[in-house]
């Protein structure tokens, strides 16, 4: 039986062979220019290989030459979905389902859609539709799964991806958003073996032979890598001076970015490398958010001591001693304008709203967020230069609180000890718990929280209430500090 170019370009986009599929649709094209199927499977090719110009005009060409087709209007709301175009993906599955109203796939990308839009009960209630009408599946399940844990519906969660494991065992991003909603749950050694997944799901190892499997490291050499994002390397160092401990004799290679090789320089007997240098020989290499599992962390022995202190000057502005000094960072960082960086948009506060906790007069601000200050904060916010995590650090030893969204900055804050409030978002995130205002992983940590997906109005008029209460919390120490030993006096 003989296989036409289209079945074969189906396979090879089965198989991620992406170039090889495009070419396939070529040369269907090349023999019948009208074929919207074609142009439509062309276009989710190019969608997969992020070629989202080219799969837009496959998708468009294919809606001219049949405007009734939903299945190209399914493809086209998931490429709007991908460059952050929420409110247009919305608006064409719903013109999908008003024609068709059992189709499960517009339910399911539907419920995506809104789930991006933070609306999760009509997210959870699109994506049961959707197994409704096709009947239960992995991916069905999946998707599922996910609503539920944005919404902190959490043992609907669970069940939702058991269900997908049922379905399809060997699922990896069942497995890995399995993992995510147990560590919310504080269940970290259901978590640790599921956490693994996420190689075959959402991430690349930067090595993969000679994997540590808890073989013993006396007089070995084991390379250990910051594998996520920088807050995460923050979070986990702590337990290097725990592995060393267990094998004294082992030689132990730390490879990490740039920005934390003064920082970590305080850790003895730990061989700093620079993350993507070729590192000397070594037995054994392990990503380091693998490392808790290796050595049986749990909430009940995790060690939360302060484990990394700030050294130099950093900060050389008069400082008013009548005044608190509170750092402060709004955003996770910079972003685009496509779906990958809508999450972090999510987790940072909007100038406008931030400003409002800028009118203490009691308080002195100090930008911690890399980057220019936003228009008009020049008058309220002081600055420093930072060019690395040491310099971050410098700062914060000198600050009496940090108040954070939650990113790297917390991290660092509650590594110190320093006392940290940080801003979460109402989806929360796996090592915060899903709920409570304080942290089993720092100490100095409060934890201030969205109630309504996306608003942030309520959290920040708490926060500046509770700042007034942690004015007259500390403020006897603070000026007994400052008045003999002259604490924080830069």
């Amino acid at each position: 039986m003989t296989v036409t170019d289209f079945e074969r370009g189906n396979q090879l986009l089965a198989e991620g062979r992406i170039d090889e599929a495009i070419s396939a649709f070529d040369r269907c094209l090349v023999r019948n220019p009208q074929d919207w199927q074609a142009l439509s499977n062309r276009g989710n090719a190019r969608l997969q290989g992020k070629q989202y110009d080219l799969a837009l005009a496959d998708y468009l060409q294919a809606a001219a030459i049949n405007p009734a087709a939903n299945s190209v209007k399914c493809n086209l709301a998931v490429l709007l979905k991908e460059l952050g175009e929420l409110a247009l993906a919305e608006s064409l599955l719903r013109e999908v389902l008003a024609a068709d109203r059992d189709n499960a796939d517009a339910w399911s990308n539907l419920g995506v859609v809104l789930q991006h839009r933070l609306q999760y009960p009509e997210a959870i209630a699109a994506h049961r539709q959707a197994v409704a009408c096709a009947g239960p599946s992995a991916a069905r399940f999946n998707n599922l799964g996910n609503a539920y844990s944005c919404a902190l519906q959490l043992d609907e969660a669970v069940e939702a991806y058991q269900h997908a494991l049922q379905l399809a065992g060997d699922d990896p991003f069942a497995r890995f958003n399995l993992s995510i909603v147990l560590f919310l749950q504080g269940s970290y050694q259901e978590a640790r073996p599921l956490y693994e997944s996420r190689w075959d799901a959402i991430l690349q190892p930067r090595y993969v032979e000679q994997r540590w499997g808890g073989q013993n490291l006396d007089g070995k050499t084991l390379l250990i890598w910051a594998e996520q994002g920088l807050g995460d390397t923050l979070q986990m160092v702590r337990f290097l001076p725990q592995l060393q401990q267990q094998y004294p004799r082992a030689t132990i290679l730390f490879a990490v970015p740039t920005t934390f090789l003064r920082l970590f320089g305080q850790l003895d007997g730990i061989t700093l490398l620079e993350l993507g240098v070729t590192p000397p020989a070594y037995d054994w290499q392990l990503p380091l958010m693998s490392l808790p599992g290796h050595l049986g962390i749990t909430l009940d022995n995790l060690l939360s001591q302060a484990l990394l202190a700030g050294a130099g000057h950093g900060f050389r502005h008069a400082r008013r001693h009548d005044r608190l000094r509170v750092g402060i960072v709004w955003e996770t960082g910079t972003w685009g304008v496509g779906i990958v960086d809508h999450a972090r948009q999510n987790k940072s506060v909007p100038i406008d709203q931030f400003a409002t906790l800028l009118a203490r007069p009691d308080i002195e601000f100090v930008s911690l967020q890399l980057g220019d200050l936003p228009d008009g904060w020049r008058q309220q916010v002081l600055t420093c230069p930072i060019s690395d995590f040491a310099d971050t650090a410098a700062i914060i030893s000198q600050l009496d609180l940090v108040i954070s969204v939650d990113t790297s900055v917390v991290h660092l804050a509650g590594a110190m000890g320093k006392p940290v409030w940080v801003l979460m978002r109402a989806e929360s995130a796996p090592f915060f718990m899903a709920k409570g205002a304080v942290s089993p992983w720092y100490p100095s940590m409060t934890i201030w929280r969205q109630t309504t997906p996306g608003d942030w109005t309520p959290v920040l008029q708490q926060v500046s209430q509770g700042s007034g209460t942690f004015s007259a919390a500390v403020g006897t120490l603070k000026y007994f500090s400052i008045n003999t030993i002259r604490f924080g006096e830069i």
